[in-house]
């Protein structure tokens, strides 16, 4: 089971945030933070419509997060509102099991206030104090330049780049930048 204890940062402008692990009960707030994201259509995997999150499928996953060691699920609070969120997931198998890749969102309201930043020292912090966990790993449009200064920022490293991974319904291709971080 994954141990993260709650904490209590301030962001840029000054509002208390809490960071703590995701519970069965936040299902309903997560749900609508994703779908509102997907429906922006900017920097996400699925465009509006192909992706339906259920408040059961969110606690399923919640539950999973809570019993394997090397998965994180983490929300960042705002006055009892969930306005972030990041999930972290190791290798399933005895090779891969030193390094998993993470996955964050920010409700729009919330960006540029250092609650991704917060959401990732988090992350890290447990990372490095978790005995199995050696590196952190994530994907990023290319397009994303504020996204991959947060990375940078956070000891991120470009570790490659997939060419014309992401065709948008413009016809633009967008490349996929790989980034690490090891933590040991």
């Amino acid at each position: 089971m994954s141990i993260f204890e709650p904490q209590t940062h301030t962001v840029k402008t000054g509002e208390q945030l809490l960071v703590r692990s995701a519970r069965i009960e936040d299902a309903a707030q997560l749900v609508d933070l994703k779908a509102a994201i997907m429906a922006e259509d900017i920097y996400t995997l699925t465009s509006p419509g192909e992706f339906t999150p259920s408040a059961e499928r969110e606690r399923q996953t919640i539950g999973e997060c809570a019993e394997q060691s090397g998965y994180l699920y983490l929300v960042a609070e705002v006055a009892g509102r969930v306005i972030g969120q990041l999930e972290f997931e190791n290798g399933r198998w005895r090779k891969t099991a030193h390094a998993g890749m993470l996955s964050v969102y920010v409700d729009r309201d919330w960006r540029e206030r250092g609650v991704g930043t917060i959401l990732l020292r988090s992350l890290l912090s447990w990372a490095a104090a978790h005995p199995l966990i050696e590196k952190v790993t994530l994907a990023v449009f290319s397009s994303n330049t504020r996204a991959i200064a947060t990375y940078k920022k956070c000891g991120f490293a470009e570790e490659g780049r997939c060419a014309r991974d992401m065709k948008l319904d413009s016809g633009e291709y967008i490349d996929s930048v790989l980034m690490y971080r090891f933590v040991k």
